[in-house]
């Protein structure tokens, strides 16, 4: 089969490999879409940086979805639409046992750690994925992954409805977060954004936009009871921590790997909170997106910025995103 595979910095290919081999309990799935995300940017640029050496040249992509084959458990047509998991824990630790997988101190993550779906076909677990509606299209269902690190980032806010709610960083997973917030009951949503591009897409998708390098644009609003950063850029935690009024919450979405400094007297006094999100998990998040996804709520047209075949990921896609600071979502079509 063809696949994309990861060899170093700049350095990917698409090469014919083997089929993967299902282990025990797995099926082969039929890939159909694939997105590229900041984090698959990340390692192609400066890589590898999650991806373990010893198992390069892998097989990337873990924001995937695929057509059934065969399900084992008779419970899905063949030809149907599934989101696999793609996080798999150790199945034996604290954080297993309490169906935290993604806080497993070995867990894989598919795409990233391993191999994962930007190839023809990928071995998934039929037992871990989740269907995707008839009447919800591939180009639609590609977003899950993303949706699913909106939803997961929401949930670590103690109160969503009628409160105000701030969104540094209006890419793809931003502008899903706003919209999500949203349809949680959010009273006020703003995107803090400052590409012009970006922020008109925010105000078409119904978001009062402003610029945070513009000193006027980011002091109008002030005492948010949440901020949510999304853009990872450096100095963001100290400059989010002063937006939020006491005892209200930052939750870090976007990161680098490098240290952050704020006021820790300041931080303490008031009562602050600072909350990670990554773990997603299948039956929790993912399902949550794709209901999403599948209702009025969520609208991802703005966010696709392209459908490319396998064979263009890097010209088309990779090196594409690394050039075009307006594009948004680029996703593989690994069926052309």
């Amino acid at each position: 089969m063809r696949a994309a595979r990861f060899h170093g910095p700049k350095d990917l290919r698409i090469e014919e490999v083997p089929k993967p081999a299902a282990a025990p309990g797995e099926v082969l799935v039929a890939m159909e879409r694939v997105g590229i995300c900041g984090t698959d940017l990340e390692e192609y640029l400066i890589g590898p940086v999650i991806i373990p050496k010893d198992r390069m040249p892998m097989i990337i992509g873990h924001e995937y979805l695929g057509r059934v084959i065969e399900d084992p458990l008779g419970k899905l047509k063949p030809g149907t639409l599934v989101v696999p998991d793609g996080i798999v824990g150790c199945g034996n630790c604290y954080y297993c046992d309490r169906h935290e997988e993604g806080l497993c101190k070995s867990y894989e993550c598919i795409g990233l750690t391993c191999d994962g779906g930007m190839g023809e076909f990928m071995a998934t677990d039929p037992t871990r994925w989740i269907e995707v509606p008839s009447h919800v299209s591939a180009d639609v269902a590609v977003f899950a992954e993303p949706m699913s690190v909106a939803v997961r980032a929401l949930n670590k806010i103690p109160t969503i409805p009628g409160t105000k709610i701030a969104v540094t960083g209006g890419g793809t997973v931003g502008l899903l977060i706003a919209q999500a917030a949203r349809s949680f009951g959010a009273a006020q949503v703003v995107v803090y954004e400052p590409n012009p591009v970006r922020q008109e897409v925010a105000r078409a998708l119904g978001f009062e936009s402003l610029n945070p390098l513009n000193e006027k644009e980011w002091a109008h609003y002030d005492e948010f009871d949440s901020l949510l950063e999304c853009s990872g850029v450096k100095g963001t935690t100290a400059k989010s921590l002063d937006k939020i009024r006491n005892a209200g919450t930052l939750v870090l979405v976007g990161f680098r790997p490098e240290e952050e400094s704020f006021h820790l007297l300041n931080f303490v006094l008031s009562e602050k909170r600072i909350q990670g999100t990554a773990a997603h998990m299948w039956d929790v998040d993912i399902a949550a997106a794709i209901a999403l996804l599948a209702g009025p709520s969520i609208d991802t047209k703005p966010l696709l910025t392209d459908v490319i075949a396998l064979d263009e990921v890097v010209t088309k896609g990779f090196d594409r995103l690394l050039n075009d600071k307006n594009a948004f979502k680029i996703v593989v079509d690994t069926t052309r």
